[in-house]
């Protein structure tokens, strides 16, 4: 099977071509720097041609299973909808996470195996149109979190486990805004606070497990929401060379001197804020302090933070900005075969317009057949 797709901006790793694009068998076969008139190739007008983002964290689905608390989806529903959704914002190649354990939130410990069982009948259903890997986001505070997660680590398709750990214990005062985001008066909160010295830490147990069962499978691990540069410090020392979503220019500047890669949500620079207060996006992609970057909670805002970055005056050109959320994704987890135009890759491909100066993707491809 041959595709041409002609009159396009190639965003290549290094440089952007006018020009024309062979497909045979699903990969690459050519790149040249002309238009061609050829019968049935496929004319993008000037539109750019991207490589498919590779999403290596999104949420998403949690929402498409569980869209109000307490009310739950059918799962193949939900999993079929979230698959569109990522295609649409140009995703091919996901890595889903889902939370293992979620304390004081009952509701989403249950969320789990109906993820999965829904990720699993979607594939022998034929439903899913963008390659689909899994991502493990642990709490470490819950009591029971090595026996939840050990059912899950010879998931054939897991790829990735973040240790995450939002207790008064290792950030008191992150601990407190957290708590006042979801509605729990101040006093409970420094009861709380007040009471974890004396409380059994679960999370520093369960994190020594999770690194010693992840690196008995050659699983990749990271650290999550680092505050501090001791944060940093403590990864390194665990053998992390992954830091996701620093929160403080301290814990990020760690990070580049620990040469751990970074990983930024794209909600964050699209808006020049985190919602919640943490470190702008944009000061850290001005820092140079930004290697990946992931939708987060919105699955379109990979291709978005790719265009504020690449529209910065004194930010990336295009081809790096678009190397963040395709080439280096796939490279930091080992997908040689993806995330860059070059003769030889897989053709997940990408036509996006613009409209009023926003990225918008018009079609997409998953190796060579065109999905949307």
């Amino acid at each position: 099977m041959e595709t041409i797709i002609t009159n396009a901006r190639i965003v290549t790793g290094t440089e952007v071509i006018n020009g024309t694009m062979k497909v045979t068998d699903g990969k690459i076969a050519e790149i040249t720097r002309a238009n061609v008139n050829t019968s049935g190739a496929v004319d993008f007008a000037g539109d750019y041609l991207l490589p498919g983002l590779i999403d290596v964290h999104t949420d998403h689905l949690e929402k498409q299973i569980m869209p109000r608390a307490g009310v739950f989806w059918n799962k193949v529903n939900a999993v079929r909808t979230h698959d569109a959704v990522l295609a649409a914002g140009g995703t091919t190649t996901v890595f889903d996470s889902l939370i293992v354990g979620a304390v004081g939130n009952p509701d989403r410990r249950k969320l789990l195996p109906l993820m999965i069982e829904g990720l699993e009948d979607g594939r022998k259903a034929g439903l899913l149109r963008i390659d689909h890997f899994l991502h493990l986001r642990c709490d470490t505070r819950e009591a029971d979190l090595i026996d939840l997660l050990t059912t899950y680590l010879d998931e054939p398709t897991l790829r990735y486990v973040t240790i995450m750990d939002d207790g008064p214990l290792r950030d008191a005062d992150r601990f407190r805004k957290l708590e006042r985001r979801k509605g729990v008066a101040d006093d409970v909160i420094e009861a709380q606070v007040a009471a974890a010295p004396h409380a059994p830490d679960h999370a520093a147990d369960n994190r020594k497990k999770i690194v010693a069962l992840c690196r008995q499978r050659g699983i990749e691990f990271s650290s999550h929401d680092d505050t501090t540069a001791a944060h940093i410090a403590e990864g390194k020392a665990f053998g992390m060379t992954i830091s996701e979503f620093p929160i403080t220019l301290e814990s990020a500047k760690a990070a580049r001197a620990a040469d751990m890669t970074t990983i930024i949500g794209g909600p964050n620079i699209v808006a020049g804020r985190s919602h919640i207060g943490n470190v702008s996006g944009r000061l850290l992609a001005e820092e140079g302090l930004i290697d990946v970057i992931c939708s987060d909670y919105i699955p379109s805002s990979i291709l978005y933070a790719i265009w504020c970055l690449a529209g910065e005056p004194n930010g990336s050109d295009l081809p790096a900005a678009v190397a963040m959320g395709s080439k280096r994704p796939a490279e930091l987890f080992g997908l040689r075969d993806r995330g860059e135009l070059a003769v030889g890759r897989r053709a997940d491909l990408l036509r996006v317009t613009e409209v009023d100066g926003a990225p918008i993707v018009r079609n997409v491809w998953v190796e060579g057949g065109q999905i949307l």
